[in-house]
């Protein structure tokens, strides 16, 4: 009797481990003590169905169609198809509160189903109900959800939208997520600060100078804004809560109409009746494409309204920048503020709008790119306009009023982009390449135009190769190697200094993922070369059995630890499991002479 009380304990104990242990750790999110946060996206499984394939829960739950997600933050773009979501969490911390939160505010309809030990509990909300139907009354969707340890929860969604479908899913402890809310907060009070502080400055500019540019310009920032709290929630929160029917449809309607006064304000301040007739009236049948998207918000369905939204406002940014480098190039002169502010503004656009056709993964930079780069454009628009009106009244004093005022108005501008950095680096948004850049541009346009106008074109190509390439997964080495090297470039005129960049042994059938060397060059050179005027990285390729080594030498001494330089040590990492699961190995560390890193691929 005892050797059998023994031998079943042998087979029970590790029986029991099994029980208590996650069952699918595929799509099991275990939690632990001291870590607050988990992305869902590579531990969830995903079904879609079409429109025309009606699915009640109780079938969904036996599909075997569900696949694995690929993407951390999955994101279809426009699409009319439903998705179930399906995942567990294992609780296995002392916490028992824990916050499942959905970053995008903008889905029509949402259903999230949790077992309460007796049936299927199930909350019905989104941007298609009224806000108080939301199980926290937040602009994004929070749904509170208590777990006793040692245990498996499985939870469903079901999302459906007219619009971009995406569903960044993470889990938050109750201590992370109110400093969640708090980084987040701080974010949108600065950002809306700022355009509060233009319009009553603009506003009061307007009725001191009387001059129409300057109610352009309001119309234009103030819809702006108001189409910026669309996008992320708040103006559902705030504004409409109890208007379903206009939430949806005031995107596109606000945005047009913001996107409207742009347009006049660009032919306004460019004078482009004047200078460029032919593409003046280009813009008015855009200015008649944007009363059209207004018209049709209350006719067509919101997914036609929405891609049309996204068309339109990419075809404005880039037909705006081309207007206003064809009146540069004419020697209009306030045409060059603008450019500059277009430059900021096209960044962010791009990477929005990319994110929203699902080409660009949902992450913080790409949700908060186009809310830094569109107030960086309106701070150096304003100061533009303030140049054209004092152009436009100068007389036998103008160049010391001028100096006087471009003083006064670089320090206004230098104050802005410091404040907005440090606020944008605690979100982990690092523009010091950018704002920078623009910057020595604002410095050298009186002083040395032709060095300005190589640094802008050489910006401007580095931005759109940039935005050209982030879309693929992996990228000939010899494109990575020219963005570095017109990155060095870059920083070569903004430093006065001499940077290179050489590679030995690498043809162009190597593949590597985009941005992964310029990120370790800007690294570099940001932590590597204070106080000196060259610098050298050299690119290295080995082959050592069934690996490839890439190392990248550069002669900088750096400042900082590796592992504090935590946002592209990140994406580094990220890219490389992207392109190549399970092998690659990345290492960084001091060597004679400077700093190597290297990437290192299986076959």
């Amino acid at each position: 009797m005892t050797q059998l009380r023994f031998v079943f304990l042998i087979y029970l104990i590790p029986f029991s481990l099994l029980i208590a242990s996650p069952q699918n750790p595929r799509v099991t999110t275990i939690l632990k003590n001291g870590q607050g946060e988990y992305p869902i996206g590579f531990h969830m499984e995903i079904l879609s169905l079409s429109p025309d394939q009606v699915t009640n829960f109780e079938e969904v739950k036996k599909s075997n169609l569900f696949e694995e997600s690929k993407s951390l933050s999955p994101n279809f773009g426009f699409t009319k198809n439903v998705y179930w979501v399906r995942f567990e969490l294992y609780n296995d911390s002392k916490e028992k509160d824990w916050f499942i939160h959905l970053s995008y505010p903008l889905l029509d309809k949402i259903e999230f189903y949790e077992w309460n030990e007796k049936s299927w509990k199930k909350i019905i909300t989104g941007d298609s109900y009224i806000f108080s139907n939301r199980p926290l009354e937040e602009k994004s969707f929070i749904f509170p959800v208590r777990l006793n340890s040692k245990k498996n929860h499985t939870y469903y969604f079901r999302f459906e939208s007219e619009g971009t479908v995406q569903f960044p899913l993470t889990v938050y402890s109750h201590e992370r997520f109110l400093k969640l809310k708090e980084k987040e907060n701080l974010s949108l009070g600065i950002y809306y600060g700022i355009l509060f502080v233009l319009v009553i400055y603009n506003l009061i500019l307007l009725f001191m100078l009387r001059d129409l540019g300057y109610l352009y310009y309001l119309l234009y920032i103030s819809l702006y804004g108001l189409s910026q709290s669309v996008l992320n929630g708040l103006a559902f929160q705030i504004f409409w809560p109890n208007s379903p029917y206009w939430a949806n449809i005031s995107l596109p309607f606000v945005g047009g109409f913001s996107l409207f006064w742009g347009l006049q304000f660009t032919r306004s301040f460019l004078n482009t009746k004047k200078n460029t007739p032919t593409l003046d009236k280009i813009l008015y049948l855009l200015m008649s494409l944007m009363l059209f998207l207004m018209l049709s918000s209350f006719i067509f369905s919101y997914y036609v309204n929405i891609y049309m939204f996204a068309s339109l406002v990419m075809l404005f940014a880039v037909f705006v920048f081309l207007v206003a480098v064809v009146c540069w190039d004419k020697g209009y002169k306030p045409a060059r503020y603008f450019l500059i502010a277009w430059v900021a503004l096209l960044f962010g656009v791009g990477i929005y709008s990319l994110k929203g056709f699902g080409i660009l993964p949902a992450n913080l930079v790409t949700e908060y790119g186009l809310q830094a780069g569109s107030a960086i454009e309106m701070c150096l628009l304003s100061l533009g306009l303030a140049y054209k009106i004092k152009l436009a009244n100068s007389d036998k004093h103008k160049a010391e009023r001028k100096m006087a005022s471009y003083k006064v108005k670089l320090q206004d501008a230098k104050l802005v982009s410091s404040r907005l950095e440090v606020e944008l680096l605690k979100n982990n948004i690092h523009p010091h390449f950018l704002l920078n850049s623009i910057n020595a541009t604002i410095i050298w346009l009186d002083e040395d135009p032709e060095t300005a106008k190589q640094l802008l074109t050489a910006l401007s190509d580095e931005l759109r190769s940039i935005l050209k390439l982030t879309n693929k997964k992996t990228i000939s080495i010899t494109e990575e190697i020219n963005i570095c090297k017109r990155y060095l470039e870059i920083m070569s005129l903004r430093k006065e200094s001499k940077f290179e960049f050489k590679s030995e042994g690498v043809s162009a059938k190597d593949m590597i993922p985009p941005i992964v060397l310029l990120t370790l060059v800007e690294n570099g050179l940001t932590h590597g070369y204070q106080g000196k005027h060259s610098g050298l990285f050299t690119l290295k390729k080995k082959r050592e059995k069934n690996k490839t080594k890439f190392i990248l030498f550069n002669d900088g001494l750096p400042t900082t630890k590796s592992d504090s330089l935590g946002t592209g040590i990140k994406y580094i990492k990220s890219r490389l499991q992207e392109a190549f699961p399970n092998r690659w190995d990345f290492s960084s560390k001091v060597v004679s002479g400077g700093w190597e890193n290297t990437i290192t691929l299986s076959d």
